[in-house]
C-alpha cells in the first residue's frame, strides 16, 4: 500500500538526490530551495498505480525502484517504457501537452513529486531546464511510438 506523502524539505538524502539530477542542475540555489520546499516523497509497492492520467497535477522523479509507463492503444494498456532511478515522468504536464498514460510500480518504488506548475515556472525561468524537458519528452514519444508499432512520429 502506498505511503502518505511526506515533505522532502529537511531530508538530506532527498535533497542531495534532487540536486544531483541533471534536470535540476541548471537551477540556482534559491530556485532549488523553492523546489525542495514543495517536493514530497511517496513510496509505492510493486503493482501499485503511481500516476493515472493527464489530469494529474504532479510530476515524478524516480528515486528508487522501477516503474512502467503504460499507454492505451485499441482499448489495451501497453508498456512503452521502464523508468528507473533518476528518470522523470510527467514532462508533458510541464510543457502543456500531457499524455494520458499511467505509471505503475514494477518493484517497490520511491518517488519525489513536484507540483507541475512549479516545475513549469522553473522551466520558463531557466531555459536549460525547458530544453531538457523537451528532450525527455521527445525521447519518450519516440520510444512509445516504436513500442506501439507506430513508427517514428512525423514532424
Amino acid at each position: 500500500m502506498s505511503s502518505s506523502p511526506r515533505e522532502a524539505w529537511g531530508d538530506l538524502a532527498v535533497t542531495a538526490f534532487v540536486e544531483a539530477n541533471l534536470l535540476f542542475r541548471p537551477l540556482d540555489a534559491e530556485a532549488r530551495q523553492d523546489l525542495l520546499q514543495v517536493a514530497q516523497v511517496e513510496e509505492f509497492e510493486a503493482g501499485e498505480l503511481i500516476a493515472a492520467d493527464a489530469e494529474d497535477e504532479k510530476v515524478y522523479l524516480i528515486r528508487e525502484g522501477t516503474a512502467a509507463v503504460l499507454l492505451e492503444k485499441d482499448g489495451t494498456a501497453h508498456e512503452v517504457a521502464l523508468l528507473e532511478k533518476g528518470a522523470f515522468f510527467g514532462e508533458g504536464r510541464v510543457l502543456g501537452n500531457p499524455v494520458a498514460g499511467a505509471l505503475v510500480a514494477r518493484t517497490d518504488v520511491s518517488v519525489v513529486t513536484f507540483p507541475a506548475q512549479v516545475v513549469a515556472a522553473l522551466a520558463e525561468r531557466f531555459p536549460k531546464v525547458r530544453k531538457l524537458l523537451e528532450t525527455i519528452k521527445a525521447v519518450h514519444v519516440k520510444n512509445a511510438a516504436a513500442r506501439l508499432g507506430e513508427g517514428p512520429p512525423e514532424g
